[in-house]
Order: structure tokens, then C-alpha cells, then sequence
């Protein structure tokens, strides 16, 4: 069967010839991050866009990459060799020179709250960033105080060359965790602790989660982190895990799907099953169908009829299909979860939020 959804907001995008666009989902609020020559602007996402925060880019500066506090206290810009962290009435905080280094690719900041309790926004904030570190196997993590001051300088024995680090944090805000990905490997996650003033690190982590993520994508968690959603990755199915075992629960498979060509599949002709999707909520996942182009074979099954993708809902909990989303426009391509019942859609002047008709 078909599902026409509800639309429940329109968020206008800027044109694309003057600004870029991204949605960040980390807050308790999506947020649309607006990207031009003069500013970075974050919009809450609610009923409607409203502004949280504009932070000034430095002035003859063109930025690469660019991260902010979670308090919106400050933006840290990649920015001709440096990073830069700018106040929101655009006052330079500090600076941090890293070179040619390939920031656009390797590049990382983050942000956590020493002493914060769970729940609690108390706390004196970290800033943690990566810089070159000159050595094939090891990484250079910079932890600074909110005034720039360098705190710490943690030389870790993983990563280097071409791979991307990422840090895990416990609630109070240290890091147990390191992440390496990127290069001829899957990621590898190690444990870690911080001891007088420096991250040291500890063994890789071997448990269920890390070897299936080594096998198998990881598109998302429920909002209840009871269930994890992974992706073959030569799209032939997807599956659900039971949390924290791993234990495989349900599977959907292309072959799951009605025939190419038929039914709510009659769109397609070749399809497989893509990384976009996720938990729309608990109850509910979104999956999604590509279709790669080709003008000969489009033309013999129907220019008209055919679409590069198409987004399902199922059951998490037993894989079973509930129907394809039937949109008011053709050829809907990319779509974001966002695990309260919602999902967004992108289209070339706006973002759709839709939910699903309530039964």
C-alpha cells in the first residue's frame, strides 16, 4: 500500500548560490545550519525556523569547516590555516594555527562539560581539537579552556595519516573513548580514561557492537537506545539489534519488497536499499530505495513512471512492511528521521517535515 503523509511544517532555504545548508540533530531541537560569505546561522526547527544563534565568519576569511558549543556560546571556523573561535557579536576568542593540513578532510573539534552532572548544564566547558601531528600512527588532541588557554596536549597512539578520530564521552564529560575511521579499514573503537591532565588509551574494543559495525552499517539507534538499525553493504537488506546484546531481532530484505516494476515497487527497476534511513519513533522506521540512473534502461521502463528513490515505513520490531510514502512532489531523494514521530525531507527551496497519517 501507499502512505500519504501529513505535512506538518515548511522551513525556506536560502538559495544556494549565496549560502549551503546542513541539519544538525545533536541538540534537543533540529537545526538548520545556514552557511554564507558573512555569517553562520543555526535556526531551531519547531513549528517554524526561528534563529538561535548567528555567529560573524572573520572578516576576509573563507572557511571550510565549522563547529559550535552546544550552550551556542561560541563557533570554532577552519579558516585559512587556523581555527578560529568566534563570540556570537563576533569577537575573536582564540586561535589555534594548523597549517596545510587537510582540516576539510581530518579536521576535529569538539566540546564537553568537565563536572557536569547528567541533566545538568554546570560544568566548565572543553574544548578538545585535532591538529597534524607529523606522525603516520598517532594523533595530536589539544584540549583548551572556553578563554583558548591550552590545557592539555595528548599525543594518542591510533589513528595519523588519512584516518579520522573522533572522541566518546561519559556524562560528566570526560572521554572514555576513541573512534578511528576512514582509510582501507572499518572503524575501530578504543577504550580510554583521563588521568592527570591526559587521555591515555586503552584496548580496542572487541564486544558484539564494535564487530558488526565492522560487517554491517550503522544507520541509527530508537529513541530509547533499546534497538539499533544496521545495512548490508552491498544493499541487500537491513536489520534490527536488540540493545546492549546486539542480538539480530528482525531483517528486511529486498526480496521483501514487491517485485521492480509492481505494485508500490512499480517506480523502480533495480533497486537497492540505501543509507538513508532511521527510526521515525519507536514503533516505526523509515527505509529507503535508490535507483541508479540510466537514460536507456529509464526510457524502456518509463521516464515517467520511474524514480531514483523511494522511502518505506516497517515495523522494527518485526520487519514487516507497512508501505511506500507517497509524496505530493516526484522523486523525493534524501530523508532524516527524526525519532518523535517526524521526518524531514529536502527539496531544493525548502524542508518538508512530514508525519505519517495517525490510524
Amino acid at each position: 500500500m501507499t502512505i500519504t503523509p501529513q505535512l506538518v511544517a515548511k522551513y525556506p532555504l536560502p538559495s544556494r548560490e549565496h549560502a549551503s545548508t546542513s541539519v544538525d540533530l545533536s541538540g534537543p531541537l533540529p537545526r538548520l545550519w545556514v552557511r554564507t560569505a558573512e555569517s553562520l546561522r543555526l535556526h531551531e526547527l519547531g513549528e517554524r525556523a526561528v534563529l538561535g544563534a548567528e555567529f560573524p565568519l572573520p572578516p576576509a576569511a573563507r572557511s571550510v569547516r565549522e563547529w559550535v558549543a552546544p550552550d551556542l556560546s561560541c563557533a570554532v571556523f577552519a579558516v585559512d590555516g587556523v581555527y578560529v573561535a568566534v563570540g556570537r557579536d563576533g569577537t575573536r576568542l582564540w586561535e589555534q594555527p594548523y597549517g596545510g593540513w587537510a582540516v576539510e578532510q581530518w579536521g576535529y573539534v569538539d566540546f564537553s562539560t568537565l563536572g557536569a552532572r547528567p541533566g545538568d548544564s554546570g560544568g566548565e566547558l572543553r574544548i578538545w581539537l585535532r591538529l597534524p601531528s607529523g606522525l603516520p600512527d598517532s594523533t595530536l588532541i589539544l584540549t583548551l579552556d572556553a578563554e583558548g588557554t591550552v590545557l592539555a596536549r595528548n599525543m594518542i597512539p591510533c589513528g595519523g595519516y588519512e584516518r579520522f578520530v573522533s572522541l566518546h564521552w561519559r556524562a560528566d564529560g570526560e572521554p572514555v573513548g576513541v573512534r578511528v575511521s576512514g582509510g582501507l579499514h572499518g572503524p575501530t573503537d578504543h577504550h580510554a580514561r583521563w588521568e592527570s591532565g591526559r587521555i591515555v588509551l586503552g584496548r580496542p574494543m572487541t564486544g558484539p557492537g564494535e564487530r558488526l559495525q565492522r560487517e554491517r552499517d550503522l544507520l541509527d539507534t530508537d529513541p530509547q537506545s533499546a534497538l539499533c538499525m544496521t545495512r548490508d553493504r552491498r544493499g541487500r537488506d537491513v536489520s534490527w539489534h536488540r540493545l546492549p546484546s546486539y542480538e539480530r531481532t528482525a531483517v528486511l530484505s529486498l526480496a521483501d519488497f514487491p517485485a521492480p516494476g509492481t505494485g508500490d515497487c512499480s517506480v523502480h527497476d533495480a533497486p537497492w536499499i540505501s543509507g538513508w534511513g532511521g527510526f521515525v519513533d519507536a514503533g516505526t522506521a523509515m527505509v529507503t530505495l535508490h535507483n541508479s540512473f540510466d537514460e536507456a534502461r529509464v526510457l524502456r521502463f518509463g521516464e515517467d513512471v520511474w524514480e531514483e528513490h523511494s522511502h518505506w515505513l516497517a515495523d522494527p520490531v518485526t520487519g514487516t512492511l507497512h508501505g511506500r510514502i507517497e509524496y505530493p512532489m516526484r522523486d523525493v531523494d534524501s530523508v532524516t528521521p527524526l525519532g518523535d514521530g517526524t521526518w524531514m525531507t529536502t527539496e531544493w527551496d525548502a524542508l518538508h517535515r512530514w508525519r505519517a497519517p495517525r490510524s
